[in-house]
């Protein structure tokens, strides 16, 4: 199952590309006004000369701690065009998990916009509040630095059973494979694409490097929220053609205004098992717009898979289909001993191509484990091995059969359940831990559920109750990500067991939907 033709140019190489051909067309649109691919990449060459300047070269990784705005973008551009790596960072992520960010990334600069960022040993670039035009009006051209499509362009960081950050090094071809000649529909001249994926996660560069790499424009979404009157503006306002979203967005959209829809070219929807319902009912209101379903970890940046969804695919009881693989890449369902398994028998997902990573940042032994190099047909390939479960049918089509493990995806977010238990044990007055995924009637996950046991278990049981919940609830939130904060806490004497003596699953669901009442 291959689609391994996908080979792309480094992400700023394709951009000043389109600068040089289409100078005066919109790469980004920012609070109703354009700023053309001329202003942009002259700005980000004047950045680039900044951080050059400040030691900024090729192996580098440099976080950037801006809001979504056209300075980013320009940032991000000028990085790569020094020849370092750029990881975005959300200011409001706790300085725990920056500290760790940076403990890995070992940065010499640090990108913000304001003061009191967390730097750590690091030297601080302050980007000033001021237009693009601005600052390209005062720019010299810059040299880019000798790189190649295999070295680093952008590092993500995701959940990590060790229960710090992972780092997952994507090189620059992993981004372009997608785009340009021969890759996929809806991107490049001519076409719009609402930005609105969190910053730090890799389906922005999806909406971001989608457009601005093959010659076509981004819409800057403030702050993130893209909702069902946004689009609609959207679509009116700026000619948002091709539009991403989460499954949990989709299903929104479909519930409250399925015709927010209308006037787009092209949706595509994954990070969660699609619902079949909602599919449909799209379907049905929009049967000229493709829906694509997206499948893919940040391991094979962006998209792995897609599938043009048919109204048939929602009568498959097992689920939606997640397609073929996209340019660059290639699927195999493998043993645990590395046996290649035909069609219909399901086996982990493991993917290879163009679109994997470099490796995990800082962690030599779990990239052995994760992205082996293996025996296929004769030829040795490297893979990652994905957790995933499924199997490619006779036309070539992969289904989706779970997890092997206890990662989940919520709203996009890819989740660890062992950071955050391991993240919990660490709190004072914690004994023991657990976190269990909640699950909507058609299968996705739609949040998270911490039952904890306490030191003080089996005495005063009913004290505490609801002021020590909300207490973990807040030191988890000094540490962690918003996303990463369990909705449902709940402290309990003790962990429900089954007849064979494991912990029963149904009851602990059963206690994170019934209003609290005491410790059980």
């Amino acid at each position: 199952m291959s689609e391994h033709s996908g080979a792309g140019p480094l992400v700023h190489a394709a951009f000043s590309g389109h600068a040089a051909r289409q100078p005066d067309a919109p790469a980004l649109i920012h609070d109703g006004t354009a700023i053309s691919y001329r202003v942009l990449d002259a700005a980000s060459d004047g950045y680039a000369a900044e951080l050059s300047a400040r030691g900024v070269s090729p192996g580098q990784i440099v976080p950037i701690v801006l809001p979504r705005s056209p300075q980013l973008v320009a940032v991000q551009l000028a990085v790569l065009k020094c020849g370092a790596a750029y990881v975005n960072i959300d200011a409001d992520w706790p300085d725990d998990r920056q500290a760790a960010i940076h403990a890995q990334a070992a940065p010499k600069v640090v990108v913000t916009g304001s003061a009191g960022v967390f730097a750590g040993d690091a030297e601080t670039f302050r980007v000033e509040p001021e237009e693009l035009a601005d600052v390209a009006a005062r720019a010299f051209a810059f040299t880019r630095a000798d790189v190649t499509a295999d070295d680093p362009a952008t590092v993500f960081f995701t959940s990590g059973t060790t229960g710090r950050p992972k780092g997952v090094v994507v090189p620059h071809r992993a981004v372009t494979r997608l785009f340009g000649p021969g890759g996929l529909p809806g991107f490049g001249p001519g076409h719009v694409t609402p930005q609105a994926a969190a910053i730090a996660w890799d389906m922005y560069a999806f909406e971001l490097w989608g457009q601005l790499s093959s010659g076509g424009c981004a819409v800057l979404v403030p702050h993130g929220h893209l909702l069902p009157g946004t689009l609609r503006k959207l679509v009116h306002s700026a000619g948002a053609d091709t539009v991403w979203l989460t499954t949990s967005l989709f299903n929104l959209f479909v519930d409250e205004d399925v015709d927010c829809f209308t006037g787009i070219r092209q949706l595509i929807v994954g990070g969660e098992k699609l619902s079949a319902a909602h599919v449909r009912a799209f379907l049905d209101r929009h049967p000229s717009i493709p829906l694509r379903n997206g499948y893919g970890p940040a391991e094979n940046c962006m998209l792995t898979t897609t599938r043009l969804v048919r109204h048939e695919d929602c009568d498959i009881v097992e689920g939606i289909p997640v397609g073929v693989p996209v340019p660059g890449t290639s699927v195999l369902i493998l043993s645990e001993d590395g046996t290649r398994r035909v069609a219909g028998e399901t086996d982990e997902v493991c993917i290879a191509g163009t679109g994997l990573a470099v490796h995990y940042l800082s962690q030599p032994e779990m990239t052995a484990e994760k992205f082996p190099v293996v025996d296929v047909d004769g030829t040795p390939v490297r893979v990652y091995r994905t957790g995933d479960r499924g199997f490619v049918d006779d036309l070539g089509v992969l289904h989706f059969r779970g997890r092997h493990d206890r990662q989940v995806k919520i709203s996009g977010h890819r989740i660890e359940l062992a950071e955050i238990e391991i993240t919990a044990r660490a709190v004072e007055g914690v004994r023991e831990c657990l976190v269990t995924p909640l699950k909507a009637p058609e299968g996705q996950v739609t949040g998270l559920a911490l039952f904890y046991v306490p030191q003080s278990a089996g005495h005063a049981a009913d004290t505490g109750g609801a002021g020590e919940e909300r207490a973990v609830r807040a030191a988890l939130a000094r540490t962690l990500p918003s996303y990463l904060v369990p909705g449902v806490i709940r402290g309990l004497d003790r962990f429900p067991v089954t007849a064979n003596g494991k912990v029963d699953q149904v009851e602990l669901l059963r206690l994170a939907t019934r209003p609290r009442r005491g410790r059980t």
